[in-house]
């Protein structure tokens, strides 16, 4: 249970981190939402990240079933969001 308290606790930190980061770096990205546009580059983009970031969230939430087959688990090889 603590385990999970702190990978949320993780996720929340690196939020606050990208909302940073944003309205330092590009704010007027949160009026334009260019990624809305159908068939633009930014919604590629947009596309990609958001799919990352739902695979870190799978492999987060499944790494305590597979932890516990011999083999498996967190290794150096696995991709995390930027």
């Amino acid at each position: 249970m603590e385990t999970e308290s702190q990978e949320f606790r993780k996720i929340e930190d690196r939020c606050r981190e990208l909302k940073k980061w944003i309205l330092t770096n590009a704010p007027h990205i949160i009026n334009e939402e260019r990624h809305l546009v159908e068939g633009s580059q930014e919604r590629a983009y947009w596309s990609h990240g958001y799919l990352s970031a739902l695979l870190d969230v799978v492999r987060l939430f499944s790494r305590d079933t597979s932890s516990q087959q011999p083999g498996n688990g967190d290794t150096t090889q696995s991709r995390h969001a930027a």
